[in-house]
């Protein structure tokens, strides 16, 4: 006898983030190819990312750079003041007069590392309770990836709750359920 497992109400596809090794160089190559605008630009110190956003439809195109393999960028806004996300209009990656060190390697770089190269890393699936859909996973069966301890993680920046999905039981890819919305969605 089977057991239902509980429905997971996806709202959309959240965000898809490819790893790079050169934020700077892959923002200008999407913007060049496909003509697109960086809607916004941001730097999480809490894991090291550079990371530039793109809109297309309802869902965020992330490309992110570790900080520490290779990451020679701070992000300024229009009148040179570091700042830590603002518009694609506002904001631009400048050369750090002080390269971070290399070796130091976060998630993303550690990702990039083991693959060998650049490409997708994350699925985000946008939910209404990060909380509840962790919950109803586990409870069907799915694996999470704690990080600090934690099982779902509060995004203060951004006012998001979110939980990483663990790739083995999804056939190798990284899911992530979270809530709300980016700074640049209405």
């Amino acid at each position: 006898m089977t057991t239902k497992s509980e429905k997971i109400k996806a709202n959309y596809i959240d965000h898809i983030s490819v790893a790079v090794y050169d934020v700077l160089k892959a923002e200008q190559d999407y913007c060049r190819i496909f003509g697109w605008d960086v809607a916004w630009r941001y730097h999480d110190p809490g894991t090291h990312i550079n990371v530039s956003c793109f809109e297309v439809g309802p869902t965020t195109f992330e490309l992110m750079e570790d900080e520490f393999s290779g990451g020679w960028y701070e992000l300024q806004d229009e009148n040179g003041n570091v700042v830590l996300n603002g518009p694609g209009d506002k904001t631009k990656w400048v050369k750090k007069s002080t390269p971070q060190p290399k070796g130091k390697m976060d998630q993303v770089g550690k990702w990039l590392e083991k693959q060998g190269r650049e490409g997708v890393q994350l699925i985000s699936i946008n939910v209404d309770n990060a909380v509840d859909a962790t919950n109803k996973f586990k409870a069907n069966g799915g694996q999470i990836i704690p990080f600090m301890g934690k099982e779902v993680q509060y995004w203060e920046d951004a006012k998001r709750n979110y939980t990483f999905l663990h790739p083995k039981p999804l056939h190798g890819i990284i899911l992530e359920v979270i809530d709300g919305k980016y700074w640049h969605q209405k």
